[in-house]
């Protein structure tokens, strides 16, 4: 894997340059709330579209909640019922579940890029004092060579891009793990509307953590630095799902809380050069659907 995230001056701020001729195309893919170390966790499907990222040599972004951890003995929120089998052999659950992400993930590994902190990860490290996506990269690392970049809950990638004639441009990516609840009637439209005014430099965000998908371009108006409007690039605004298939136990905590079925699957976020008809062609931004 050719694409390097690198660190900027700000904490949580990257970038990644990308150079692109004509009919140039790069995927990313973007997930969220795998929860892999859940009973519920849909595993077939998350090595599915890992499979595919490896076919298109698509770098794998995760923003938040790659674990679970609910299960400790302080975490107040844990219950037995929820237990996978797989973690009740030992009582050092935090090995057993890092150990086994780092398995899974092992033939995917060239392909991470990023894995970001949910609230799942976060709420463990406050509790006990240690980050357990650090330990879940360090022995990918050890295994395998490659490692991912750790990030926090929210932050920023700005996409570098040039051309074979040496024009640049470039896009800002902006992502935030989530807040609030499963939001059954709105679907987080609302939070979109509020994040794309909190943000408004950014040309595409993406959020996780309410275990909703839908993508939506926001019109904007913005004027350049030579006083230009620029009406004709929408804002893409994506709401992650999940891999937590938890609908057919009635008891479970989405079916008691009335929140309904989970969305799964996340985005490919696909970056192309448009038809050269100009001397300066652009790059441009299209979500698709995982399968």
């Amino acid at each position: 894997m050719d694409i390097k995230l690198q660190r900027t001056q700000s904490q949580g701020c990257y970038k990644i340059r990308l150079n692109h001729v004509a009919g140039w195309e790069q995927y990313f893919l973007l997930l969220s709330d795998i929860h892999f170390d859940s009973k519920y966790c849909n595993r077939r499907l998350l090595k599915r579209h890992l499979e595919q990222a490896k076919e298109r040599n698509a770098p794998v972004m995760i923003f938040g909640d790659l674990l679970d951890l609910m299960q400790s003995k302080q975490d107040p929120r844990g219950s037995k019922s929820t237990i996978d089998p797989r973690y009740t052999s030992s009582d050092d659950y935090l090995s057993l579940v890092c150990e086994d992400v780092a398995s899974f993930l092992a033939p995917y590994a060239p392909n991470l890029l990023l894995l970001s902190m949910g609230n799942h990860e976060f709420e463990y490290r406050r509790r006990h004092e240690i980050d357990p996506l650090t330990i879940v990269s360090t022995l990918l690392k050890s295994n395998t060579g490659y490692g991912p970049t750790i990030a926090p809950y929210s932050g920023w990638i700005q996409f570098k891009y040039q051309s074979g004639g040496g024009n640049r441009s470039g896009h800002n990516f902006k992502w935030h793990h989530g807040v609030g609840s499963s939001a059954p009637v709105t679907r987080g439209a609302i939070q979109t509307n509020r994040f794309s005014v909190m943000f408004p430099n950014a040309d595409i965000q993406v959020r996780g953590h309410i275990n909703q998908r839908f993508s939506m371009y926001i019109p904007r108006e913005v004027i350049n630095t030579r006083g230009r409007l620029i009406t004709d690039q929408d804002a893409l605004h994506l709401q992650l799902g999940c891999y937590t298939q938890d609908n057919e136990d009635g008891n479970a905590w989405p079916q008691r809380r009335g929140m309904g079925t989970s969305a799964l699957g996340g985005w490919w976020l696909r970056l192309y050069q448009e038809q050269p008809q100009k001397t300066r062609p652009r790059i441009l931004y299209q979500a698709i659907g995982t399968d």
